[in-house]
Formats: C-alpha cells, sequence, structure tokens
C-alpha cells in the first residue's frame, strides 16, 4: 500500500512558539543522526502514537512536557493527510484526534479535538481497503480480536532499539501473548495465501452452513413428527367418527391404506372454512345452537380484529418511518439552505486573483447543490402528501377496530349469559371446545405431512443448500492456501537469506527459514535447526532482523493486494558495533581535539565495513522494489557509516551541537 511518511510535526504548549516539522523523501534512506538525549528514539513512538497506538510510549520528560499535539503527514497515492494526537498528560493516551487532509504546511490548521481514536482505527483500516470480516472460525470466542487491523501491520514498520538486535523477539510488539496472537492470525493475508476474495467466500459458507443447519433441523423434526403421526392416523379417524365429523363414515375400514385415512380425514378442515360443519351427537336444543352461533360470530370477530390490529401496526411503522426520513430531509434542506443566497453571487465564470485565469467550477459546485436542494424539497413535500393520507387511514383503522372490539365484547358477555343458564349448554359447550381442539390438531399435522411428502420445497432448499456449501468449499480449498502459504515462506526465507548475505552475517550461506509459528527465525545447519536465540553474537541478531523485515517489504511489493504500508523505520542498527555511550564521549573528545567526527580513527576499519553493509543492504532494497519502500534510519553515527550508497541517502536531521535536538531552543 503506498502510505509513507512526509512529515513529523509537533506543536508546542506555547502558542506564540513555531510547530517543529521534520521532513523526509519518500522514495530514499531517510536518516535522523545525533548523539544521545537529543529525541532519536522518540520517533518510532510518535509515529506510532499517530498511527492509533492505544497506549502513548513517546517518553516522558522535556518532549511531552512542552508539545501539546504531535503529527504525521502521511501521503497516500501522492495525496496528504494530517493525523494527530493530542499529549495525554498524566493518562496513559489521549482519545483527541485530529485529521486533516489535503496537507498544505502553510496553510495548515493548528490542531483541534474533533475525532476519537477509534474513527482514526476505522479511517487507517478504510484506506488500508480492510474487509471487516473475521480471520477465524465464528464460533471462536476470540473471533471479534482477529479482524485485520492497520494496527497489526506496525510489526512490519518499526524496528526500535531494544528489538532490532533482540534475540527473542522479531517483530515490534509481538513480546506479548494476545501480540503474538494476532500476528499469527494475520500472517496468511499479508503473504497473499489469503485474500478479500477468500476471506467473503468463508463468510458466505459460515452463513450458508447455519442456514443449512437450521432448515436441515426443520426437515428432521417435520418427519419425526409425520413418522409418529402415521401410527397415530387411525386413532385420528376414530374420533373424528365419534364426533360425527365425517359425511359418510365408513363401518369397515379393514385394508385401507394411510391415503385413503388421509383423503377422508383432509375433508373435515375443508368443511370448517367453508361452514358447512353440523354435529351430529351434539344436542340440538335451540340454547345449544345459540351458543354456537355466538362462538362462530366471536372468532370471526376475533379474526377481524387480529387481521385489523396487524394492518395497523405496520401502517403505523410505515408512517413513523416516514416522518424520520422527512427529518433528515429538512435537515438536509437546512444544511443546504445558504445555496439558495450564494447561487445568486457567483458569477458563471470568476477570474483567480494569483494566477488571473477563468475557472466556472465554484459556480457550477452551487448550482449543483441548489439544485439537489431542489430535489430534496420536492421529495419532502411528496412525503407529507403521503403522511397525511397514512395518517386519515390510520385514524379509519382506529375507528373501526374500535368497533369491533365493542362488539367482540358484547357477543362475549352474551355467550357467558348464556352458558350461565344451562348446565347442559356447558356440558355441551365443553364437547364443542374439545372438537375444535381436535380439528386443530388433524390439521396441524395434515399440514406436517403435506409439506415434508406432497411439497417437497424444504428439502429442495436443503439439497441446493448442500450443493452451494460443496462449491464454496471448494473454491476456498484449504489445501491451496497452506501450498501458497508455503511458496510465500520459502520466497521470504530465499530473500531473507540474500540479504543476510549482504550484511555480513556469519554462514548466511545456511538456509533460513521463517517461522510464523514461532514468529521467529529457524536456520538449519545439517541436521540441526536453531532459532535465532540460539545463534548467538549481537550482529547476527541484528542481521536477521534487517534481513527479514527487508525481505517481507520487498514481498510485499509484488502482491496484488498489499494492506501493508511502504516504511520501515529502524533505530540505530549500528549499535551492535558502536554503542552509543562510546560514541558520544569519542565525539565529545574529538571535539575537544578540534578533530573532525566524520572518521573517527579509534573505530575499528572492520566494524565501519560491516555498518557500511547495512546501508548497502538498504540501498540493494531500493533498487529491487523500484523505490517504493520508504526506509527512514535513526542512527548515533554519522556520514562514514553510509559511505558508498550516498546517491540513496537523504539526511533529514543531524543533531550535534549543544542545542539541535526534536525540540527547537526556543521552546525551552
Amino acid at each position: 500500500m503506498d502510505f509513507k511518511i512526509k512529515h513529523i510535526i509537533l506543536w508546542p504548549k506555547d502558542k506564540s512558539k513555531k510547530e517543529r516539522i521534520l521532513s523526509f523523501d519518500l522514495i530514499k534512506i531517510n536518516v535522523i543522526t545525533g548523539d544521545s538525549q537529543k529525541g532519536k528514539s522518540s520517533i518510532i513512538p510518535i509515529i506510532d502514537y499517530c498511527l492509533g497506538s492505544s497506549k502513548c510510549t513517546i517518553p516522558v520528560g522535556i518532549i511531552r512536557e512542552k508539545t501539546e499535539w504531535f503529527g504525521i503527514v502521511v501521503s497516500i497515492k501522492e495525496e496528504l493527510l494530517l493525523l494527530a494526537r493530542k499529549e495525554p498528560g498524566i493518562h496513559s493516551q489521549s482519545g483527541d484526534v485530529f485529521i486533516f487532509e489535503n496537507v498544505d504546511l502553510e496553510k495548515m490548521p493548528r490542531p483541534e479535538a474533533e475525532r476519537n481514536v477509534e474513527f482514526l482505527k476505522n479511517k487507517l483500516n478504510e484506506i488500508a481497503t480492510l474487509p471487516f470480516l473475521t480471520l477465524s472460525d465464528e464460533n471462536d470466542i476470540e473471533s471479534s480480536n482477529k479482524r485485520a487491523s492497520f494496527r497489526d501491520f506496525s510489526a512490519f514498520q518499526f524496528q526500535p532499539q531494544h528489538i532490532v538486535a533482540n534475540p527473542y523477539t522479531l517483530f515490534y510488539k509481538a513480546d506479548t501473548y494476545q501480540n503474538r496472537e494476532r500476528l499469527k492470525n494475520i500472517f496468511p493475508l499479508v503473504l497473499g495465501a489469503i485474500d478479500k476474495e477468500i476471506l467473503y467466500l468463508r463468510q458466505q459458507l459460515k452463513e450458508l452452513e447455519k442456514e443449512h443447519k437450521q432448515k436441515q433441523n426443520e426437515l428432521t423434526e417435520l418427519k419425526k413428527i409425520t413418522s409418529h403421526w402415521f401410527y397415530n392416523v387411525k386413532s385420528y379417524y376414530a374420533q373424528a367418527k365419534e364426533y360425527g365429523l365425517l359425511l359418510n363414515p365408513s363401518s369397515s375400514e379393514l385394508g385401507w391404506s394411510t391415503q385413503v385415512y388421509i383423503t377422508q380425514l383432509s375433508e373435515i378442515p375443508k368443511r370448517i372454512q367453508s361452514q358447512t360443519l353440523t354435529f351430529k351427537d351434539i344436542d340440538t336444543q335451540a340454547a345449544v345452537t345459540e351458543l354456537s352461533n355466538l362462538f362462530k360470530e366471536e372468532l370471526n370477530l376475533s379474526h377481524e380484529i387480529g387481521s385489523l390490529r396487524q394492518r395497523l401496526y405496520k401502517m403505523t411503522r410505515l408512517f413513523e418511518s416516514e416522518k424520520l426520513y422527512q427529518e433528515s430531509l429538512d435537515a438536509q434542506k437546512e444544511r443546504l439552505q445558504p445555496s439558495n443566497w450564494l447561487v445568486q453571487l457567483l458569477e458563471p465564470k470568476t477570474i483567480c486573483p494569483f494566477c488571473g485565469s477563468e475557472n466556472s467550477k465554484a459556480h457550477d459546485e452551487m448550482h449543483r447543490l441548489y439544485n439537489y436542494q431542489s430535489k430534496i424539497s420536492s421529495t419532502s413535500n411528496n412525503i407529507e402528501k403521503s403522511s397525511a393520507m397514512l395518517d386519515r387511514e390510520i385514524v379509519k383503522l382506529r375507528i373501526r377496530l374500535k368497533e369491533l372490539e365493542s362488539s367482540l365484547n358484547y357477543v362475549r358477555k352474551q355467550r357467558t349469559e348464556l352458558e350461565i343458564e344451562s348446565e347442559e349448554v356447558r356440558r355441551s359447550r365443553q364437547t364443542e371446545q374439545e372438537i375444535f381442539r381436535f380439528i386443530g390438531r388433524l390439521e396441524k399435522s395434515l399440514s406436517d405431512y403435506k409439506l415434508t411428502h406432497e411439497n417437497n420445497d424444504l428439502e429442495s432448499e436443503v439439497k441446493a443448500l448442500e450443493e452451494q456449501i460443496f462449491i464454496l468449499r471448494r473454491k476456498i480449498d484449504p489445501k491451496s492456501i497452506e501450498a501458497k502459504l508455503k511458496l510465500a515462506l520459502n520466497t521470504i526465507s530465499e530473500k531473507i537469506n540474500r540479504y543476510a548475505d549482504f550484511l555480513g552475517v556469519e554462514d548466511a550461506d545456511q538456509p533460513i527459514e521463517l517461522d510464523i509459528t514461532n514468529l521467529t527465525l529457524k536456520k538449519k545447519s545439517g541436521q540441526r535447526e536453531d532459532y535465532l536465540w540460539e545463534i548467538g553474537s549481537g550482529a547476527n541478531w541484528m542481521g536477521y532482523h534487517v534481513a527479514t523485515l527487508l525481505a517481507l517489504h520487498e514481498f510485499f511489493i509484488d502482491l496484488k493486494w498489499n494492506p501493508v504500508p511502504q516504511f520501515l523505520i529502524i533505530d540505530q542498527p549500528s549499535q551492535v558495533y558502536f554503542p552509543e555511550k562510546i560514541v558520544q564521549s569519542r565525539s565529545e573528545d574529538q571535539a575537544v581535539e578540534g578533530q573532525q567526527s566524520a572518521s573517527p580513527p579509534a573505530f575499528r576499519q572492520e566494524d565501519i565495513v560491516r555498518v557500511q553493509k547495512i546501508f548497502t543492504a538498504l540501498s540493494t532494497c531500493l533498487g529491487l522494489t523500484k523505490h517504493s519502500v520508504q526506509l527512514i534510519i535513526i542512527e548515533h553515527a554519522d556520514e562514514i557509516t553510509w559511505s558508498g550508497t550516498e546517491q540513496d541517502i537523504y539526511v533529514v536531521e543531524r543533531w550535534r551541537g549543544e542545542n539541535e535536538a526534536l525540540i527547537p531552543e526556543d521552546w525551552l
């Protein structure tokens, strides 16, 4: 991803002072060199903090005491974006974030708290075009923590002083369990073994498997119910005959098939719907007949009330939705109101006071906003008319509902009074209720039978889902992903060996392997495998750290989709040859004696050559990637260390004098 550091900006707490700006070259090896306690080691924490770090690791002291806002200007496909965060004070971090697009250093405003860290992280994820999809199984209880995030890529961006020659930790912030697990989780994605398409297919597969399981359970349950119903089909027929529900009951069912029983029983619900059902064995006294009629009327009223309530609910929801949409349109119309005034002020063509060219962009843009406001007004008027019609309809429905509820209460009151009058009526009513309950059970059983035997829609859906799942599993193919990952690791391991040779690592010809399970390197010496911490020598550890990061960035460049920013910052890789305290003391001694500090005679020539190899490897990486990777090196040694690669070097700052440091003298 074309994402590089263009500037680092510090805003002082004393607003009368000018901001501090460090500017970087996008295609060279940027070097910040100087003595200790000048602020060099704050560069990585400042950039990391501005990129959404959950904790501010900028060293406490003069830098944080004098700085109110820390910011970086990043270049994203030649567009400049400012990302700034406030100094947290006594807290571990500040949630105040300022983001400014299309940066112009001469017209850049002072940051103020407009956004929060969560917005910043989401913005960076969008820039990296990272999908909001988990990289693990959705059933994993930690799946929410296994989505790829821009923050995860810091492992490939930074090599601070305590990491660059660390035998136990190869990647930045991989010294905690949670960060190690996240890094292991994203490796298949950043190495191209898994791409966005595979993630989308995985998501589809999870959804299809969930739907298949649900429908399969429904189908299994229906088959169980139907299987059980077959054993009771004769009992249903006997009960129907007892209640007088059969028009022409047979005296003998000997030899009947299940289908014959189903045909006979299926007529009962149909006759109920057509209201031709008669109860032959129930007393036909007038009270019973009247009670039966009241009960039917009660059922009809209840059904109608239920339908009206459902319709009223839907219309009310629609009315509320239109009201919310109306409010949204009104808000938009209010924001666009100034366009009525501005469109009259702007001429079709205006002359730029600086270059004298004619330009109609402002006039055209304002007319576009004015036309958009007109469309919003038209839509708003239509919604007002629609809302009025809905309101009238809702009022009518409520009136009708009250009428029906009043009628239902009246019928229920009549039925209750009639039931009280006769014990015999109550007994008849009880029998009638039993019949209706039986009919309900019968209708449900017939429906289940039809669903599983006559209507094959559910079974067809299950089969169709199984076919889709089979196709997706073939597309995802874990073996293919594993093969791609293995090929990527082999390619990266070969590149590590090549850079290790440039850096003068001992036995660089022996195969080295990137182990993404243990997040370290594994060296093969004959039949033995040695991990990084077993190899020994600070120079070797530093060499393999630098070789690994350069190899990864070279590999990232060749990927079709690369979400990893194309910059790498290494803090004092020469420390294994020139410890900073020694360099500082010797520089001070030479200054007293009036000597030049560019080539200290006290250093061994062998160590100087080894440090120069570091810059040779960096320069080689620039050439192999066609200067696509931005390299930033923080060093305490000076020009002698990059002798021979001057054409690729851009010295950002040199902090050697008494008043030369990250924090300007006039801030103090």
